[in-house]
């Protein structure tokens, strides 16, 4: 944790960056950009922000499903702060999943015991991984052409993130039905402090060691059995990814003034493959590299200077205003636990 301010610092230089260079190589003016916002359709920017509202609340509504079912009542708002803090996080450190110790921070403080919000987070990123597995082949069967139109070094990078999901997707399969393999690297952590001569530290993880994962493995066994419950998992996760996506199509529409559906639509596959292509690269928030990718998908259909100024709307509220709301969340979430949680202990002591 004490090294989140400096990645927070790093993503917001890197983000500068990128727009200085892109106002510089992209063909956009800022006077151009701004006459493209004065006379866009502004009406559709407001389903564009619903959109980006969506994008957090589908996975807080999948981890309270999931805490819920594990026999935890967790409220909504409760669930749209762990989605905060796992978004937020995971935007500023190189990691698609560098937000989960966050979610787990806030359901530890809500008693949630460290083994179920494992288990609750392992299930959820798997099926964030299945659901962009979807988006992908949808996206590679019926419209291959697409992928085919992007300059080389985006269709590498598209090929490894659909390598990486699989590899990913498989990897948290195999730590939701072979619990020996977090054994094993528990005991693996337990030897390297040893020989590092934490024998304390040693000795406390190795105590909870065994209990911790036999927990966990009661939590999947108990999941494993809700048929229903994953189905509605990967469908809220699925959800969440159609409406980050979604939300380039109706600043598409703002900015080219009217409905069309046959545009829209090509726009939707051209940011699911930007999704895809940036998803798995190791720098925070896919800064620089998804505004790449997007402005070369864009340029398929117009301009560049409108190609600009579509990648740079879009990706200022799916990405910049969306870290934002997480950022306040996370902030007001870290307020109650430290202190108004605190205070409300203190009087029922008393």
């Amino acid at each position: 944790m004490k090294k989140k301010p400096l990645w927070a610092l790093f993503t917001a230089l890197l983000s500068l960056l990128t727009i200085y260079v892109f106002f510089n190589h992209s063909g956009l003016s800022l006077q151009a950009f701004l006459e493209d916002i004065k006379e866009s359709k502004h009406f559709w920017l407001i389903p564009a922000a619903l959109c980006m509202f969506f994008y957090i609340g589908f996975e807080g509504s999948a981890l309270t499903h999931i805490a819920r079912a594990l026999g935890y009542p967790v409220k909504r708002r409760k669930g749209f702060l762990y989605a905060s803090a796992d978004i937020y996080f995971s935007s500023i450190t190189p990691s698609a999943t560098g937000g989960q110790p966050a979610s787990a921070y806030f359901m530890r403080k809500d008693g949630i015991k460290t083994s179920v919000a494992t288990a609750a987070l392992i299930l959820n990123v798997t099926m964030y991984t299945l659901a962009i597995i979807t988006i992908s082949l949808f996206c590679l069967i019926f419209f291959p052409q697409v992928f085919l139109a992007f300059p080389t070094i985006c269709k590498l990078m598209i090929l490894f993130g659909i390598v990486m999901m699989f590899l990913l997707t498989v990897f948290f399969i195999i730590l939701l039905k072979k619990h020996q393999v977090l054994l094993s690297a528990g005991s693996a952590a337990v030897f390297i402090l040893k020989k590092l001569r934490f024998r304390n530290a040693a000795v406390r993880l190795e105590s909870k060691l065994y209990d911790s994962i036999e927990k966990y493995r009661n939590c999947v066994r108990q999941l494993a059995g809700k048929k229903r419950l994953l189905l509605k998992i990967y469908f809220l996760n699925l959800l969440q990814r159609v409406s980050q996506i979604l939300v380039t199509v109706f600043v598409f529409f703002s900015l080219h003034g009217t409905w069309d559906f046959s545009m829209g639509l090509r726009v939707f596959i051209i940011q699911s493959y930007v999704v895809i292509g940036s998803n798995f690269i190791p720098v925070p928030g896919a800064v620089g590299i998804s505004e790449y990718i997007m402005f070369c998908g864009y340029s398929m259909l117009a301009a560049s200077d409108f190609a600009g100024s579509l990648a740079l709307v879009s990706r200022g509220i799916s990405f910049y205003t969306c870290s934002i709301v997480s950022f306040f969340t996370v902030i007001w979430g870290y307020i109650t636990v430290k202190f108004i949680k605190k205070e409300t202990d203190e009087e029922a002591e008393l």
